[in-house]
């Protein structure tokens, strides 16, 4: 039986699949310059074809015009260069820059091929147009996505859109208490020092959270409580952002984003109208999440803040 795996793969195997019809038409191109008795290399292609315009051009100004590093484009001309079809000159003023031009030689290649070229062009485009989907279209609309968002940020983006959906959010119980205390305390000791304002909400947060009229929340993933974090009530519009710790074998996991965006939900539910918070400068992976959930910087004096460590004030409005 026929078993053709990278069909099955389907677009996993793009890249694959895009390699395979390469390698394809660059040997049945250079069969046919065979064929036609012509000693060239398909790959050679652009950056011959560039230079076939006549004009006097670097590496630099190739590779940035056919979109390829200059390391491929430098290889290319040294090829050329050794078939003797470009001639190579350093800059007038800068000698580190190197200006390239076909030869007499290459002119002359160039003349020949071209009509072997538009045969080329005209079959496939022959090929090409009995396609249901028409190849070049949608060739250049991947590379137009591509450049509007780089394929290792799509990437992210499905991969981190993943994560948050496997983090749970689950609300405040008695026996998740401890978490609320153990993973505060993680983070406290890592960066400051627990102080005594920390050490009385986190030893009762019933008292100073809940039954004040705030709220927590907990992150779960893989079935560990891994986050967690709380809204402090000032009153009936305004609360704090606060208490809010992720364990550090989580962080990377989006679970950060995932709380984040579930304490702005509960802070609408409970009809807030305003959220604060302090921070510090040194916490900028916090303040990151901080300003992508839309908090914005104050001037705020801390001489009457609850933390000797704060120097970062945020507000947000809802």
């Amino acid at each position: 039986m026929h078993y053709n795996i990278i069909n099955e793969l389907g677009e996993l195997a793009l890249g694959s699949r895009l390699k395979r019809l390469s390698d394809y038409i660059y040997r049945e191109g250079k069969e046919l310059y065979r064929n036609n008795e012509i000693e060239f290399e398909p790959r050679w292609f652009p950056v011959f074809h560039l230079l076939a315009k006549g004009e006097i051009v670097s590496v630099v100004e190739i590779a940035d015009s056919i979109n390829v590093s200059h390391a491929a484009v430098s290889q290319t001309v040294k090829e050329l260069a050794k078939n003797k079809l470009v001639s190579v000159y350093s800059h007038k003023t800068d000698k580190r820059k190197r200006e390239l031009t076909l030869t007499e030689k290459g002119f002359e290649l160039h003349k020949k091929m071209a009509p072997l070229w538009n045969d080329i062009a005209t079959a496939l485009n022959d090929m090409i147009r009995q396609h249901k989907h028409h190849l070049m279209a949608a060739m250049q609309e991947v590379e137009n996505d591509f450049e509007t968002l780089s394929f290792v940020d799509r990437i992210t983006k499905v991969k981190n859109e993943r994560l948050q959906r496997e983090v749970n959010i689950l609300d405040y119980k008695s026996e998740y208490a401890h978490y609320f205390k153990a993973l505060n305390i993680e983070w406290l000791e890592k960066y400051f020092y627990v102080e005594d304002y920390d050490k009385k909400v986190l030893g009762n947060p019933e008292k100073y959270i809940i039954n004040a009229g705030g709220a927590i929340l907990f992150a779960e993933f893989e079935g560990e409580i891994v986050g967690v974090c709380a809204l402090l009530k000032y009153n009936e519009e305004e609360y704090e952002l606060t208490k809010m710790a992720i364990t550090e074998k989580a962080q990377g996991k989006q679970v950060g984003k995932k709380l984040g965006l579930a304490i702005l939900e509960r802070a609408k539910r409970l009809k807030a109208k305003k959220l604060v918070l302090e921070s510090n400068k040194i916490l900028k992976p916090a303040l990151n999440l901080y300003e992508r959930l839309g908090f914005k910087f104050v001037y705020k004096d801390f001489s009457t803040s609850a933390y000797q460590r704060a120097n970062v004030y945020m507000e947000k409005e809802l």
